[in-house]
């Protein structure tokens, strides 16, 4: 049977489909090359590679009341003339409960708590979400607590599980200093990287605040935002606002107050949920899960005997899986890898001056090893907003200046850091791993054990700490395979690694997407390992 879930935005759209069991996954700014796409047409159109037929078609978006659905089931069967019940397709309303279905279903665990919190979810007659908590075990799913951005005394008629005491959210509390300091609203992880070069600084006072520490109620702190010239008008829909603070020299120290008081807030909150309920897997979820640096000290900082899972796709565009997975009862299951796009195809053409050589994996790490980038391209690429390989930029470690070099080369602001990949089995003899027996998906910025951090100054952030991947040969043989080679020739295990596009650009999809890359960079390679073959495009 096939399911087909789609998700219209307002951002992240996106496309699922379940069929025979297995997941297809489209994102659709990969299609448009639009970041964070409000459309999902582009994705739409390509639901006719995997099917003729729908069993069933679902719907989701942020403002769902104010959304015609029609347009989209229109396009499938009278554009593309795919076959579907004559039935008016199901429309997910739940925003947060899509969030947690894909999580708990990624997660494996027999039962959790499940904590969603993200900017905001769906909008209700009483308020707008903004974190919820679920308990799952089975397929059986519901909410014992959410919190709102709320809508006067509306809130007195909202279920019981709902808190009365409306507030603005830490998602939004995030984004409203990530606004304030000049990026775009969606660019959080720009505040997370920034904040690692600021300090505790008097002048920066609270800006996250956790009321009274009875309940998970937060907002952005009076002492910080008030009337003054500097004024920018904040997502949380809480008027126009100022800061109190000038803004040169206090853009890192404003970051690293908002990531200190968001770890402290993330911790008391999970430790919250946990009481609500006597499970011992904890799952997080939702757009405030992509904060890799609070992931880490949250796993450190909860009791022994408490287990966490960080879903990978915990972004918008994966609320489509949700959907699908919902409309086809999945049971939880542990998520293998996240190499659920489209797969490669290998139709392209070179332009005069640009070759294509047969190599190995050895070659491929005398050119790294020279200094030089090179981008990777195989398989089914990754879904979610991490390069695991398949759509990666290789780089060595060990390059004193590489984040400097490499953040040039991809337009990328400096304070920006990069990502390292390590073989499983070497991974604790470079890094505190804490009680992760893995890393695949990216999630957690971890320590570098001091010892080593002289060896790959490319990817330790100022902080100490790098972002990894664990990887296995089960896992993606063909970038084991090159890393491991990487490592019997320079003894180090690990390869620089971030994703394969430029800054304001969408990840690379497609054999084409990339050679665009390398012809609007100074990147001149390109390796494709399932043809073991190198596309050569020179620097202008």
């Amino acid at each position: 049977m096939t399911h087909v879930c789609i998700h219209t935005g307002p951002h992240d759209s996106s496309v699922s489909i379940i069929k025979n069991g297995e997941l297809y996954h489209f994102i659709e700014e990969r299609f448009s090359h639009s970041k964070h796409a409000s459309t999902a047409i582009y994705c739409i159109d390509h639901i006719k590679e995997y099917c003729n037929y729908i069993d069933s078609l679902s719907f989701s978006n942020l403002f769902f009341q104010h959304t015609d659905f029609g347009c989209y089931q229109a396009f499938i069967t009278e554009i593309l003339k795919i076959k579907m019940p004559l039935v008016k397709g199901l429309v997910h309303i739940d925003h947060h409960y899509l969030h947690t279905k894909t999580s708990y279903c990624h997660s494996g665990f027999d039962d959790a708590v499940v904590l969603v919190i993200d900017g905001a979810g769906s909008t209700y007659t009483f308020g707008k979400e903004n974190l919820s908590v679920y308990q799952a075990s089975g397929n059986n799913i519901h909410p014992i607590y959410k919190s709102m951005i709320g809508n006067g005394e509306l809130i007195d008629n909202a279920p019981d599980f709902v808190d009365k005491k409306t507030n603005i959210g830490a998602g939004f509390v995030y984004t409203a200093v990530t606004e304030w300091l000049g990026f775009d609203v969606l660019e959080a992880g720009k505040t997370m990287g920034l904040s690692a070069y600021g300090k505790c600084d008097e002048n920066v006072p609270e800006i996250l605040s956790i009321e009274n520490h009875g309940n998970n109620s937060c907002t952005l702190s009076p002492d910080t935002f008030n009337n003054s010239n500097s004024e920018y008008t904040d997502v949380a829909s809480i008027g126009s606002c100022s800061a109190n603070i000038e803004i040169e020299g206090n853009r890192e120290n404003v970051a690293h107050r908002v990531q200190k008081d968001f770890e402290k807030y993330l911790i008391h909150t999970c430790k919250k949920a946990l009481s609500m309920t006597k499970s011992k897997n904890l799952v997080l979820t939702g757009g405030c899960a992509l904060n890799c640096v609070a992931n880490y000290k949250l796993l450190k900082a909860l009791p022994d005997d408490i287990n966490l899972y960080v879903d990978p796709t915990c972004d918008d565009s994966s609320v489509s899986i949700g959907g699908a997975y919902h409309t086809h009862q999945i049971p939880s299951f542990k998520l293998e890898n996240l190499y659920k796009g489209r797969p490669l195809q290998y139709e392209y053409e070179l332009l005069d001056g640009e070759d294509e050589y047969e190599v190995t994996a050895k070659d491929i790490i005398k050119i790294i090893s020279k200094g030089n980038i090179v981008a990777i391209a195989q398989g089914r690429s990754e879904i979610g907003p991490r390069a695991l390989g398949n759509r990666s930029i290789l780089f060595d470690p060990r390059v004193k200046d590489g984040k400097d070099i490499v953040n040039r080369v991809k337009k990328r602001e400096y304070f920006r850091p990069f990502a390292g990949t390590v073989l499983l089995e070497h991974a604790r003899d470079w890094f505190d791993m804490d009680r992760l027996e893995e890393s695949p998906f990216m999630m957690y910025a971890v320590d570098v054990l001091p010892e080593k951090r002289d060896l790959i100054p490319s990817i330790v952030h100022v902080d100490g700490t790098c972002r990894i991947q664990t990887v296995t040969r089960e896992q993606n043989k063909h970038y084991y395979d090159l890393i491991y080679e990487f490592y019997k020739e320079t003894d180090v295990p690990i390869v620089f690694n971030t994703s394969f596009n430029l800054a304001g650009d969408t990840m690379v999809d497609t054999i084409e997407d990339g050679l665009q890359t390398l012809r609007n960079s100074e990147i001149e390679y390109m390796y494709l390992p399932e043809t073991e073959s190198l596309i050569h495009v020179p620097n202008k």
